[in-house]
Order: structure tokens, then sequence, then C-alpha cells
């Protein structure tokens, strides 16, 4: 009796860590929009030739955030302007220990655009 209620106590306790353990390994959402939209901003008050130049992001969609391996994320993201022009972006973000998610690096995905990040 005492066999299986151990046994029973070591599936459980495995389980929980092996659900624990894959869990919370992407940025949520809404961290996502935020660290884009001020990354974009930034990005428009320093190079002001560029497609962000002398416009504020006002929204961000989050199309798909997923992993690329352990502390390493990318997100697609419909990034739309003051203007109403709407730029399909994928930006990478790697976890940093005490302070999170940060911007790795950026691209922008629209085929019409002449302007590189």
């Amino acid at each position: 009796m005492k066999i299986r209620t151990l046994l029973k106590h070591c599936l459980l306790g495995l389980s929980l860590l092996t659900l624990f353990a894959c869990g919370g390994r992407v940025p949520s959402p809404e961290t996502a929009q935020d660290i884009i939209k001020d990354h974009l901003n930034d990005y428009g008050k320093k190079y002001p030739d560029s497609l962000f130049g002398n416009r504020k992001v006002q929204k961000v969609d989050i199309v798909s955030i997923e992993e690329l391996q352990r502390k390493l994320a990318t997100a697609i993201a419909m990034v739309g302007l003051d203007n109403g022009t709407l730029i399909k972006i994928q930006m990478n973000f790697l976890h940093k220990a005490p302070l999170g998610w940060r911007a790795q690096g950026w691209e922008n995905l629209d085929a019409g655009s002449s302007s590189a990040p």
C-alpha cells in the first residue's frame, strides 16, 4: 500500500515539474506589443529618414509568437502608424534574467517597402 502511494506522489510531482518547466517561455502578447511600440518609436526618432521617422506607432497587433530556442522568441506583428500606414514586421526577443524580455532585432516583412531597418 505504501509503495502505491509513494508511486502516485512521484508521478504527480514529475508531471507538475514537467508542466511548469514547459510554460512561460515566450513573451505575452501585451509584453510584445509594449516592446515593439517603444522600440519602433525610438527607432523613428533616431532615424528620421526611415519608414518610422517622425511618425508614432499607434497600434500593434500581434499575429503570432513562437519560441526559437530557450530564451529566444520571435513575433510577427502588424504595426499601425499615425498616418494610417500598416506595416508587417518580425521582431526577435531575448530574455535577460533580471530584466525580462528585450528586443533583439527586427525586420520589415512588407515586400513593397524599400527602407531597411
